[in-house]
């Protein structure tokens, strides 16, 4: 509830905080601890109140409005003790017409809160046990991803006064035809009482490249108030956006202004967009990704550049981009949030891709209250963001079925409108209802996040036997670098067992990740659309799924990824027990003919125990088998495999290696269970850590002995079962078990 307006006349700020424009709460007061700890979450326990005093500006101006550009989660706002209303949702901005508000000195007052959800009796950590209330994807997400205690907090992208002549462009919606047709829809708003008569001028120009343009003036009638209007144009001679691995990312510049009949400019918007078109062929067989009509194989990460997201700047997210592209992919799956504005743009310039995920993560209120909220804040994201042509799909919920007894979400509120009002906003992207554990409803899902090797099984290669349309999650946990660990205290006292297994975690990661990428990459051949790995880099400096730590510095998993994601590469087709084929994967739109295919396997004394090669014919955008192979090699002699791609004149087009593939590593002992609930993180072998499995509240599943509870989560977490005998057993769980 807000606050009254005599309590905001008593608020006394004598002994108040000074602290910096733009940042959240939480590593503002706590530098030195700003991840784990009782003092962060007791931040939430209570309102923060903002106090800023300024002056009237000296400036001729019809109206004023006051423009946040982003509040970490609920903002309350007085000035001068007016109560101008109430905004949620941390990525979105908001404004407020001030114009009779303003005095010549004037006090603003922002109360802002990110308050905690209740208790969930019966429910388990980190799924369910608290129903999430936030329509907010960044706060406590457990298992390496936000630790227990971390709910950002603050008024963290700048604050503006706007002054204008009461008309304003205020949105621009661009969509696009690959033949030059731009159709933009604008808009605007005349705070005036009158029809405002003059012309919109319209401009687009290339942004980083001399292609033709236009320039045109269209007269104009705004009436009073809100108004929307469409205008269609044509740029002759098109350069479209692609990917950086199949074209350039081509960018245009739209300026419109609004010009009175002198040629005063009254009021101006500038947006950059890229002339593509996007689609998804969905069908039960195959998934299939198409940029400007040409079959695009996805190569992804997930990615939240940083855990306290005022800590970000362009610099700090062009280098993750950079990484991302140095490690070969083509997208970045934005998880479960919504980024700094930043980020887009440079995806944008550089030709990365991007999945876009909703706000909304694992078990959330499924009341029609929050759904309301949730379609509110889902339409402002796509408003915000549509322009963007590195954008290609929407998510409207991660993993709404992770416990798989709780189904509301999915089957009632609020899914179901959050994904028909996606459509009907942007019906030129493809939009997921949700990303995994939807395998079955290819129309409006389709894609699966496995866990093998990891979560569900022993064995990394047991992801051979499946044939996923997309997989848009797979991946391992492994310790940050030892410079990163010990630069914390607090979290090196938790971690410091790990200190020898560090290389041999990374070496397994990097086992994991290769394996997968390459039986996903051969499944192109029959029924993929791409892959998406989970995940680029660890917000905080601890175990986590990254291939990156959160100071950047790589795992042993950022150099497999790297190496299997190449656009072109040659691969060994194995199930950890023999040899069964050599492929070649190009993602590219160019043909080699001729090349030479070259195989190698050495002992573990590095004599050769077997060579070959074979000419081979690469097609554009293919994966192609290019032999059977029947080595009768033992396996224990095959230590060592390089494969080589070399062309007619010598030069390698690219080159693969194998350590040990017949013998692949275990999962390491004390995983997945062991757990530390502090740092919120799995810590493997470490002797006295408690069992994840045993984070419950839930009075009937402690009946079942703890390691057959350990072996049914794992089972449970694949949900292998039917959605029709799902929804039944969500039906008795909700009804007998207190789910």
């Amino acid at each position: 509830m807000p606050l009254e307006a005599d309590d905001i006349l008593d608020l006394s700020f004598e002994n108040a905080l000074s602290i910096p424009e733009a940042v959240h709460i939480q590593p503002t007061l706590y530098p030195e601890q700003p991840y784990w700890g009782e003092h962060l979450r007791k931040i939430n326990e209570q309102a923060w109140i903002y106090q800023r005093r300024f002056s009237k500006p000296q400036a001729v101006y019809q109206r004023a409005k006051l423009r946040f550009e982003g509040v970490d989660h609920f903002a309350d706002v007085w000035l001068n003790g007016h109560y101008l209303g109430q905004h949620e949702g941390h990525f979105a901005p908001f404004e407020f017409d001030i114009t009779d508000d303003l005095r010549d000195e004037n006090v603003l007052l922002v109360r802002v809160t990110s308050p905690w959800d209740e208790p969930n009796p019966n429910g388990s950590y980190p799924i369910d046990h608290v129903i999430r209330g936030l329509v907010k994807g960044l706060y406590e997400h457990g298992e390496g991803v936000i630790p227990p205690n971390v709910n950002p907090l603050g008024i963290w992208r700048p604050v503006w006064l706007l002054l204008d002549q009461g008309l304003s462009i205020d949105h621009t919606r661009i969509t696009t035809q690959m033949d030059g047709q731009v159709r933009v829809r604008f808009r605007t708003m005349n705070s005036t009482e009158q029809t405002w008569h003059g012309n919109l001028g319209l401009k687009i120009a290339g942004e980083n490249h001399n292609g033709g343009g236009i320039q045109t003036q269209i007269e104009l009638d705004l009436p009073a108030g809100e108004y929307w209007f469409e205008q269609t144009v044509q740029i002759p001679n098109p350069q479209l956006w692609w990917t950086w691995d199949h074209g350039k990312p081509n960018m245009y510049r739209l300026t419109a202004t609004l010009e009175a009949e002198n040629a005063a400019v009254l009021n101006s918007c500038s947006v950059t967009f890229g002339i593509r078109t996007v689609e998804l062929d969905r069908t039960p067989d195959r998934f299939t990704y198409y940029l400007n009509g040409q079959a695009v194989f996805i190569r992804g990460s997930a990615y939240i550049p940083a855990l306290y997201l005022s800590q970000c700047d362009e610099k700090s997210l062009l280098r993750d981009v950079s990484l991302a592209k140095e490690a070969n992919l083509n997208l970045l799956r934005v998880h479960t949030h919504v980024s700094p504005l930043e980020l887009y743009d440079l995806c944008d310039q550089m030709g990365m891709l991007i999945w876009q995920d909703f706000e909304l993560n694992w078990v959330h209120n499924a009341s029609l209250e929050f759904e309301v909220r949730a379609g509110k804040l889902q339409r402002e994201m796509i408003d915000l963001l549509g322009h963007h042509p590195s954008i290609i799909t929407w998510i409207c919920h991660n993993e709404p079925t992770m416990i798989f007894t709780r189904r509301a979400n999915l089957e009632s509120h609020p899914d179901p409108e959050l994904y028909a009002d996606a459509i009907e906003q942007d019906p030129t992207r493809p939009v997921f209802i949700c990303s995994g554990q939807m395998e079955n409803d290819w129309r409006r899902a389709g894609d699966v996040h496995t866990y093998y090797g990891a979560l569900w099984t022993k064995h990394y290669t047991d992801v051979y036997r499946h044939h996923f349309r997309f997989n848009t999650e797979f991946g391992f946990e492994a310790p940050a670098a030892l410079s990163t660990l010990q630069a914390y205290t607090f979290c090196w006292e938790r971690l410091k067992h790990l200190e020898n297994q560090i290389e041999d975690l990374w070496a397994y990661q990097a086992e994991l990740v290769q394996f997968h990428v390459e039986h996903l990459r051969r499944l192109r051949a029959e029924c993929s659309g791409g892959y998406i790995h989970f995940w680029l880099a660890d917000l905080v400096p601890q175990v986590g799924c990254g291939v990156l730590d959160a100071q950047r510095l790589p795992k042993g998993g950022y150099a497999a990824l790297q190496r299997a994601s190449q656009p072109l590469q040659v691969a060994l087709e194995h199930d950890g027990n023999q040899p069964r084929a050599l492929w070649v994967f190009n993602d590219t739109t160019e043909v080699y003919p001729d090349v030479m295919v070259c195989w190698e396997v050495r002992n573990e004394q590095g004599a050769s125990v077997l060579e070959g090669q074979i000419p081979f014919n690469i097609q554009a955008n293919a994966s192609q088998k290019i032999m059977a192979v029947t080595w009768e090699t033992p396996r224990e002699e095959c230590a060592h495999i390089q494969l080589k791609l070399i062309k007619p004149d010598g030069s390698i087009l690219a080159s693969n290696v194998y350590q040990h593939p017949f013998q692949p590593t275990i999962r390491p002992r004390g995983y997945p269970w062991k757990f530390d609930p502090i740092l919120g993180v799995k810590v493997f072998d470490h002797p006295t850590a408690p069992s994840l499995a045993n984070q419950t509240n839930n009075p009937l599943i402690k009946i079942v002995p703890l390691g057959l509870r350990e072996i049914i989560a794992e089972w449970a977490l694949r949900q292998q079962l039917p959605p029709r005998l799902l929804s039944i057993i969500a039906w008795f769980g909700a009804r007998f078990l207190g789910q």
